[in-house]
């Protein structure tokens, strides 16, 4: 059985999309649009805010009915038996591999988070001192891919390798660039980079 569609935009007659925002908040714009059909034959349209990256899909899982919304990076459990969000997720996503027949590794700009094959988060590692993640692939149970390492900037290439032992969750960075600042935020550093000091 069907269980959604993703539309084009929303739909210009019938019943409205619904805003899949939490209690209380305003949103108005169009989002990411997608057709919800429920085991009862019924059927309603969730209307999800864009988050800030161009990552955009819908994930179902084989031990679950939920389904995980992906809009502009942003993360949404719905179950399409209920027009609510059962749980937000702040991922600002920018690449999703799947992994192990169902689950999912979702990376932002500054973390990689493991979904199990219900929906749910099981793990996130943080990638401090990151502004961007690419080019990850899995490869015997080990997570790799590169971080902009913003401490890095001086350098040609300021895409640092890492690699996550998907059991441990042990973070190993390759060559990473050698800070002079190490108890300053980034901020600080680069004010301190600006001004010369």
């Amino acid at each position: 059985m069907k269980r959604y569609e993703v539309l084009k935009g929303l739909p210009p007659y019938g019943k409205p999309a619904i805003p899949m925002v939490p209690d209380g908040e305003l949103f108005v714009s169009e989002g990411f649009v997608v057709k919800f059909y429920k085991e009862d034959g019924n059927e309603w349209i969730g209307n999800f805010p864009k988050g800030v990256t161009d990552l955009f899909a819908v994930r179902s899982f084989d031990t679950s009915q939920l389904l995980l919304i992906i809009s502009g990076g942003d993360g949404y459990l719905i179950d399409p038996n209920k027009a609510e969000v059962l749980k937000y997720f702040d991922y600002m996503a920018t690449e999703m591999l799947e992994w192990e027949e169902g689950k999912l590794i979702l990376a932002s700009y500054d973390s990689v988070t493991a979904i199990d094959k219900s929906g749910h988060v099981v793990w996130k590692v943080n990638l401090d001192g990151s502004d961007g993640v690419k080019d990850l692939y899995i490869d015997d149970h080990v997570l790799f891919g590169k971080a902009y390492d913003i401490y890095g900037y001086e350098r040609e290439d300021p895409w640092v390798v890492f690699y996550v032992d998907l059991t441990t969750q042990e973070l190993t960075w390759v060559d990473r660039y050698s800070r002079s600042y190490p108890n300053l935020s980034w901020w600080q550093v680069l004010y301190r980079k600006i001004l010369g000091i």
